[in-house]
């Protein structure tokens, strides 16, 4: 039995509906509740380093003002202070950084026990947690379009991101483990260039859906499925006029949808579900055994 973790990014619970988008919409779907904490409204790693940890920012070390990591001192203590920008600005005077140092920060990773760390599991590009590089092209990708990028080639580039990190995860399913995370941001990118455009968004909630059929598809008899978010996205097509914040800002309508009979109530719930969820059998193992000396002659130690 396998279950996976499927952490799509800013999948609005309204615009699941407004859309109709029926792919998301497993046995069990429903708002969930979130948190904000460094920002006013919810900040991606801060909230997907809490669904793995099931603690707080203050806990795990993942928070908006702690997110990136620089290696060279001045500029790390320069990324304390703008903690607090929104992302398109921080996004901007990171790309200057970077233009003009060579340097590029690091997505910061908890030191704090995850639901990854279990035997049997398996992540894939979790903000806070593992390999943020995926997430890293993600923003560039958003950065791009603001500066001019063609519709086409933004779609292209990004869907092409989202479909590897589907594919990955179908591969998993292949093999003897417990616990499969995957984080995908397909539908933040979108939402943020497309706050304003709704046809474009739509054809891109309309993509990502079949990317989850596809991976129901894949589904053994005894797998399940948990897919949630950690915000939605404002839009200028949907929502209530006294909402807070402006097109393109993040919202407070999370979402989730498993193959089962319940979902977790909040993303702090998350832990707890997988452990209801997920076998506690130790995944079994072979060793291979490879010399080590014709390792080295081929030159690969």
């Amino acid at each position: 039995m396998t279950v996976v973790l499927l952490a799509l990014d800013a999948l609005d619970a309204g615009l699941v509906e407004h859309f109709g988008v029926a792919e998301f919409e497993l046995e069990t779907s429903q708002q969930i509740e979130t948190f904000a904490h460094a920002k006013d409204m919810p900040y991606t790693p801060e909230v997907w380093a809490t669904v793995a940890t099931g603690l707080s920012p203050e806990e795990h070390g993942i928070t908006g003002s702690g997110t990136s990591e620089w290696s060279n001192p001045v500029l790390e203590l320069a990324s304390q202070f703008t903690g607090r920008l929104n992302e398109s600005t921080r996004g901007t005077l990171g790309r200057f950084v970077r233009d003009k140092t060579g340097e590029r920060e690091q997505i910061g990773e908890t030191d704090a026990e995850t639901i990854f760390d279990r035997d049997g599991a398996v992540v894939h590009n979790w903000p806070g947690v593992y390999d943020g590089s995926d997430l890293q092209r993600a923003w560039d990708l958003m950065n791009a379009i603001a500066e001019g990028m063609p519709k086409h080639e933004f779609e292209r580039e990004l869907l092409g991101l989202g479909a590897q990190q589907f594919g990955w995860t179908r591969e998993m399913l292949n093999h003897d483990v417990s616990l499969i995370g995957v984080h995908v941001h397909t539908l933040d990118a979108a939402g943020h260039a497309y706050a304003e455009d709704e046809e474009p968004l739509r054809r891109i909630y309309e993509r990502v859906g079949r990317f989850v059929d596809e991976l129901v598809q894949a589904l053994g008899p005894d797998d399940d499925l948990l897919l949630l978010s950690d915000h939605g996205m404002r839009t200028s097509f949907y929502g209530k006029e006294d909402e807070e914040g402006f097109p393109a800002s993040h919202s407070w309508r999370a979402y989730a949808s498993s193959t089962t009979d319940s979902v977790p109530a909040d993303v702090f719930d998350v832990v707890d579900w997988i452990d209801e969820h997920v076998s506690h059998q130790t995944v079994s193992g072979e060793r291979i055994d490879i010399d080590e000396e014709q390792l080295r002659n081929l030159g690969y130690i």
